[in-house]
């Protein structure tokens, strides 16, 4: 007894006797939590109050002018429209590629899962771009092959853009569920009768509509707070997210900004609750014995789903090879010669803002990476009290849109004795806090395959809590630690919705100025531009996996890790 008192006596108290290390993971729990209420509390709370006072008294003026006036009243009944036709046939598109991958045994499942994924490496309005070049106004298929004036702006090119822009978020969650469930019930109801269809949909189908749920949510909520889209390929059909910036920015109605953001959190929260509550409720169907094997499809099977992918694929090929095959002809569709004068960038920014874009989004994953992992390893590891505010305070950005969270930064922090604002830190700022949640989660998960031994023995043998995170926890979480990077760091260089308004004339982004380029008409110079991100974007994976396999192939870097 008298060891395990010393032990204890050593773990508490740190070599230097002056902070014990209970008081350090308070007083980080605190800082972190400081940080989240200030950059997203406060910034909500600065837009409520904005949309809900009226000289200093409640009222609510604002949204009986919004109801009352039927052209921005409009962009309700448009967001949901789109939203809810894009979240149905994205679901139920990404679940039959879902099931081709895990549930027949066609070929080329790597490529074709690889295409699928492309959208999270480029620009999330690159689809409306795509779109418009083949069916705008001016389309090298409705104007010059069809000759029919029908163009493709308006509510159908939001749709057919966000399809193609949510299909990888809902296939990860589908790929992730179908992967999950034991193949012998499907094998089980064969053998007592059941035909394919059958077995299909009275099956399978059942045993994933929690991960259908959850991807219909995650479609919903992308698709009714996404900014980039509907603002390049809308045309005149307004929706909240679109009329949020033509309130603030056109008009300079903040008020109205505002109240229209607060009617977008609505949806976008309660789709998140949705998202969040079935995500907990779908491990009561994955079973830990689940098979993986798969017997050979049937000849007509396999033909079927080889087809379907190849198809998606294809679409998806189709809209990256317009735009960058659009960023070299001289004048689409008239003028064949291909030309570097589009990456001439005509704008203010230019190269500058690749540049810009590309140190912030270093910066960005090092803080978000770092920030998170220390989250993680607080609520999951140490609990102190209040960690379950915390980590309620870390799932919570998930739920706000970007739009919202930019203009919550205006009217928060445009004040001179805010330093940071109007300058890249502002930003820097935004997006670690706008995509905190799913860095966090991630940390979380990785910290559970942690075995708890291994920490005990390092306190047992004298280390404070600070050399136990840095010498155990931080190698045995390095991989972790780099896929939050790269995915703060991918999001950070195409990101448009949540930085929208906090560009200035000094700080240009690379993302934000394509729309800019295509607001001036030059789309050859935004389809340029959305070119060099996604070269710099996959070149940086490129390095970042190079020196990751070189890294850890070594056995004695593997060893000492451990």
């Amino acid at each position: 007894m008298a060891n395990k008192s010393e032990s204890f006596a050593v773990s508490t108290t740190p070599p230097t006797g002056i902070i014990s290390d209970r008081q350090i993971v308070i007083l980080v729990s605190l800082l972190i939590g400081f940080i989240l209420f200030f950059f997203m509390l406060f910034p909500l709370y600065s837009i409520l109050k904005m949309s809900f006072l009226k000289n200093g008294h409640f009222s609510l003026a604002s949204y009986y002018k919004y109801f009352r006036t039927p052209r921005i009243a409009r962009s309700l009944h448009h967001s949901f429209y789109v939203a809810i036709i894009s979240m149905i046939v994205t679901t139920i598109l990404a679940f039959f590629f879902a099931y081709a991958l895990t549930r027949t045994t066609i070929k080329g499942k790597n490529i074709f899962y690889t295409i699928i994924m492309m959208p999270l490496i480029s620009p999330p309005i690159i689809q409306a771009l795509a779109l418009i070049l083949l069916f705008g106004r001016n389309g090298l298929i409705t104007a010059h092959l069809l000759k029919t004036d029908w163009s493709i702006y308006g509510a159908w090119g939001i749709i057919i853009s966000e399809i193609f822009y949510c299909l990888p978020h809902a296939l990860v969650i589908l790929y992730t569920t179908l992967s999950a469930v034991d193949t012998r019930i499907d094998e089980a109801a064969e053998s007592l009768g059941a035909n394919a269809f059958q077995v299909f949909w009275k099956v399978t189908v059942p045993s994933a509509k929690y991960g259908l749920v959850s991807a219909a949510a995650l479609v919903f909520n992308l698709t009714i707070t996404d900014f980039g889209n509907p603002i390049v390929i809308g045309g005149n059909y307004n929706v909240l997210a679109t009329e949020i910036y033509s309130q603030v920015i056109g008009l300079q109605k903040f008020d109205m900004g505002a109240t229209i953001s607060v009617i977008l959190l609505i949806p976008s929260v309660a789709a998140f609750l949705v998202n969040y509550y079935i995500s907990k409720k779908s491990f009561s169907l994955i079973s830990g014995q689940a098979r993986p094997f798969l017997r050979p499809s049937r000849m007509w099977k396999k033909i079927g789903f080889t087809g379907y992918c190849i198809l998606i694929s294809a679409c998806i090929i189709l809209i990256y090879v317009t735009v960058v095959f659009g960023s070299f002809v001289k004048v689409w569709p008239y003028d064949w010669r291909l030309s570097f004068t589009h990456y001439n960038f005509p704008s203010i920014g230019g190269y500058a803002s690749l540049w810009t874009s590309f140190w912030i989004a270093i910066v960005v994953g090092i803080i978000g990476a770092s920030l998170t992992l220390v989250s993680g390893y607080i609520v999951e590891k140490a609990k102190p009290k209040g960690s379950q505010l915390l980590y309620l305070l870390s799932v919570m950005p998930a739920a706000i849109p970007g739009t919202v969270m930019g203009l919550g930064y205006i009217l928060a922090f445009n004040r001179p004795y805010y330093i940071f604002y109007g300058t890249p830190w502002i930003i820097i700022i935004n997006v670690v806090i706008c995509n905190y949640t799913l860095g966090m989660l991630s940390s979380i998960t990785n910290l559970k395959q942690i075995d708890k031994s291994m920490e005990e023995a390092a306190t047992s043998l004298g280390a404070s809590i600070i050399t136990t995170f840095t010498r155990v926890v931080f190698p045995l979480s390095k991989v972790a630690f780099m896929q939050t990077f790269i995915y703060y760091f991918m999001r950070s260089m195409v990101t448009i919705s949540a930085v929208i308004f906090l560009v200035s004339a000094t700080v240009h982004l690379a993302a934000i100025e394509i729309i800019y380029l295509d607001m001036d008409g030059r789309m050859g110079s935004a389809n340029a531009m959305a070119t060099v991100i996604m070269v710099i974007v996959l070149s940086f994976l490129g390095v970042v996996r190079f020196i990751g396999k070189k890294k850890f192939s070594s056995p004695q870097m593997q060893q000492s890790s451990v």
